[in-house]
């Protein structure tokens, strides 16, 4: 009797960027303190909720059924669960990693610069700057809400998926993953803090808020330091609405103001430039066509591999 191991694309990718992480850690550890602070454990534990809420489900299930035969086991299922989620983990990683001093180990020059004569010459002046007339607290406070939700949106839409819409939940993880890879090489090669942080003396008009205060305290000790091109949170944003309209229009239609207040927050809260929300629209396009065509692969790969089995 044949054995097979049932190895997926998002597990080779998976691999693959976490060996990149651990050379990297190895590099940096001997040079330095490398460890995450508390605002980044937060941000894990928004990625790792809803595989929490998914293991206590098995778990009660199980408990009041027991392990029926022909059904897999209670560790089984609690294993295939982890791994299922595994890819947001890995994104999580990859981008916490940006808080153990990768820039003192590249060494390069931000390109704040460059980006703020792009957005000038395409568009005329960055929208932060043109946003300023309609600076208000309450507006400030509803920007910051729709910032947030980057952490939110992702592991709802992938809960909603993960029971009835399986294959959907693993090309909306895989292509998560993607940009994710997709948006650290460009934190690498265009590194860059952000509007407010390189030109303060561009912004005449504070922003402050009852509720924008403390949110954006927790998103800027969380956030990495030079997270702006391309912007994930516009990247990442898309991709959840593009996988809601795919799940039902209803989905979509309920996600779509959300997301659009995400990418209108990202701008107003001067976190990023416009050229860094087309770049983020272009991540999320790369990333969504790359996860189809790797299942698509993947499936030919297995179909092939059955056949010649059975042969």
């Amino acid at each position: 009797m044949s054995s097979r191991i049932d190895v997926r694309v998002e597990d080779l990718l998976a691999g693959t960027f976490a060996a990149a992480l651990a050379a990297f850690v190895a590099i940096r550890s001997s040079s330095s303190d490398l460890r995450l602070d508390e605002a980044s454990w937060w941000d894990f534990s928004f990625i790792l909720a809803p595989v929490s809420i998914l293991v206590f489900a098995n778990a009660v299930r199980f408990a009041w059924a027991g392990d029926a035969t022909g059904r897999p086991s209670t560790v089984a299922a609690v294993g295939k669960t982890i791994r299922d989620w595994l890819p947001f983990l890995v994104f999580s990683l990859a981008y916490e990693s940006f808080h153990t001093g990768i820039w003192e180990l590249i060494r390069v020059q931000d390109r704040d610069a460059g980006l703020l004569q792009l957005d000038r010459g395409l568009f005329g002046e960055t929208p932060s700057i043109l946003l300023q007339r309609f600076v208000s607290a309450g507006l400030s406070n509803v920007m910051a809400v729709f910032y947030f939700l980057h952490l939110v949106l992702p592991p709802v839409l992938a809960i909603l998926l993960y029971r009835r819409r399986w294959p959907l939940f693993r090309e909306f993880l895989l292509a998560i993953l993607l940009a994710g890879c997709l948006g650290s090489i460009g934190y690498i090669v265009v590194p860059a803090t952000g509007p407010e942080v390189a030109f303060p003396r561009l912004f005449t008009v504070p922003l402050a808020g009852g509720l924008y205060d403390p949110v954006t305290r927790f998103i800027d000790a969380a956030r990495a330091p030079r997270d702006v091109f391309p912007s994930l949170h516009v990247g990442i944003s898309t991709l959840v609405l593009w996988y809601g309209f795919r799940r039902s229009r209803a989905t979509g239609l309920a996600l779509l103001p959300l997301v659009l207040g995400n990418w209108v927050s990202t701008l107003y809260l001067r976190y990023h430039y416009l050229v860094d929300v087309f770049a983020g629209w272009l991540t999320a396009a790369v990333a969504a066509a790359l996860a189809g065509w790797l299942l698509s692969l993947e499936s030919r790969f297995r179909a092939r591999g059955s056949r010649s089995l059975s042969s």
